[in-house]
């Protein structure tokens, strides 16, 4: 029994020396620790101080970005705003410049001497608004059909006809601008000023792009045009019938829904355009458009 007793306090004095030399290791170890940590941030905070006493900047860790909370917005110091841009002055000044542009152009000269585009293009747009074709309804009056045909013959004299062509043909390389120039200057309607009263109202705009649309006369003149040419102005049309569509102005009830599809078959065929993306996507909304609705 005796031996067993002895035994049994041999073990626990064992026991305890192995855990007083464990709890001696860690203590010396986190002190260690602890004092390797000290001596690093005053290593650290000694050298940062000595870099700024030479006119170095503080190290700047990459912060890491932090994502707005919804409907919060932040404020832009008033100096940094950029200043609203007069959509329609800039429309306005792009377009007599083009006109100015044009003066310059031999060409032009060649057709009338002294002749300001400018002044010209206003007296061809107040003929073409006086005489705007019908662009529906020539299954029933055949007449109708005929007066379309040579409709640019009667509204215009020969000098304005051989203007329009001598600038189609000698400004090919710019054309997509400027029709996209053109067409932006006829959709201002009522939200920009027209003193001089030059811009037509979007009633003459739609019967002009119905009658290219959708009349014999109006494809018969887009068919004797170079096929770019065709094609801009019948994109053109169709994004104005559309407009008049989405105003619920469209008096003549054009469909153009069929027309979609083929013509932007055709642009993503022609090789020559600048900005074919911005078209089929344009014509891809507005094919939405009326898939919705049908």
């Amino acid at each position: 029994m005796r031996r067993r007793g002895k035994r049994r306090v041999i073990w626990w004095l064992a026991v305890l020396l192995i855990a007083a030399a464990a709890i001696l290791a860690w203590y010396y170890r986190y002190y260690q620790g602890e004092e390797k940590l000290r001596e690093t941030k005053e290593e650290v905070n000694r050298e940062r101080a000595e870099g700024l006493g030479k006119g170095e900047g503080p190290t700047v860790e990459k912060e890491i970005p932090i994502e707005k909370a919804p409907g919060v917005t932040q404020a832009i110091p008033e100096a940094k705003r950029p200043e609203p841009r007069d959509e329609c002055a800039m429309i306005e000044k792009d377009v007599r410049e083009f006109f100015d542009y044009l003066n310059t152009k031999s060409y032009v000269q060649h057709l009338e001497e002294g002749v300001d585009t400018y002044d010209h293009f206003k007296r061809l747009i107040k003929r073409l608004s006086a005489k705007t074709p019908i662009p529906a309804g020539e299954g029933i009056d055949t007449a109708l059909m005929a007066r379309n045909v040579f409709h640019f013959y009667r509204a215009l004299d020969k000098i304005d006809i051989r203007l329009l062509k001598e600038v189609i043909t000698n400004e090919n390389e710019t054309l997509e601008w400027t029709l996209e120039l053109f067409y932006k200057w006829l959709m201002q309607g009522d939200q920009c000023p027209d003193p001089e009263g030059v811009r037509p109202p979007m009633e003459v705009s739609y019967h002009y792009a119905g009658f290219f649309l959708n009349t014999i006369g109006g494809r018969a003149y887009l068919l004797r045009r170079p096929l770019g040419i065709r094609l801009l102005l019948s994109y053109y049309s169709l994004l104005i019938v559309h407009e008049a569509d989405r105003t619920r102005t469209n008096s003549y009830g054009i469909d153009i829904f069929p027309q979609i599809a083929p013509l932007a078959k055709e642009i993503s065929l022609y090789p020559d355009f600048h900005y074919k993306d911005d078209y089929l996507l344009r014509l891809n909304q507005i094919d939405k458009y009326y898939l919705q609705k049908r």
